[in-house]
């Protein structure tokens, strides 16, 4: 199996999780383009993966995924990082991306477009490091998700996984959100992490 369809195993496993907590998901979808056409017609890039919407919140997401224990730099394009901090601007807006770690233990991080900007300036020697773990200067390695992102948690399937959804979404909420909690209506929620 090549990496681009385990990366759409994410991908798609990742939107079923949403549909399953109700959560509206919405994918942008590329265009193909035949490759005599290519040079003669030019088409809008996407800015980013996904649309997820819950909480009064718009998250504009990246997804990727990776075997290795880093995620490559150049795996993300650039236009696609200024369009996420663009939109990290709008109130009621959280964007970033989504890396899952397919090796053993599968974990998945979303990594705010902001922290994520931050790594890449200290990676790139354009920024003091203030970091724990070790940096890599062309990638984010996962104990730098560990250390500044908020785990996506999930749970194996017979085939695939199931991420919780909600969770994350509260997680998100709590550290970025900028609405108190009871404007979201997620102050019932419990440590537990049971249903909104």
């Amino acid at each position: 199996m090549n990496s681009r369809s385990i990366g759409n195993e994410f991908e798609d496993s990742f939107e079923a999780s949403c549909r399953k907590a109700k959560v509206f998901f919405s994918r942008n979808r590329d265009v193909y383009i035949p490759p005599d056409l290519r040079k003669r017609i030019k088409v809008p890039k996407n800015l980013y993966d996904y649309f997820m919407f819950s909480k009064k919140t718009l998250f504009p997401l990246e997804l990727k995924s990776t075997k290795e224990m880093n995620l490559p730099f150049k795996n993300i394009k650039s236009h696609q990082l200024e369009a996420l901090e663009a939109a990290s601007k709008y109130s009621d807006t959280i964007s970033g991306i989504l890396i899952n770690f397919r090796h053993e233990t599968n974990r998945c991080f979303f990594i705010h477009i902001n922290d994520f900007l931050q790594y890449k300036k200290v990676a790139e020697g354009k920024s003091e490091n203030s970091y724990k773990s070790k940096i890599n200067k062309s990638s984010i390695p996962y104990l730098i998700c560990e250390e500044i992102g908020i785990e996506v948690k999930n749970t194996k399937l017979k085939v695939n996984y199931t991420y919780s959804v909600k969770e994350f979404i509260v997680d998100c909420l709590i550290k970025y959100g900028s609405k108190t909690l009871t404007e979201h209506n997620i102050n019932g929620y419990n440590v537990n992490r049971g249903t909104i």
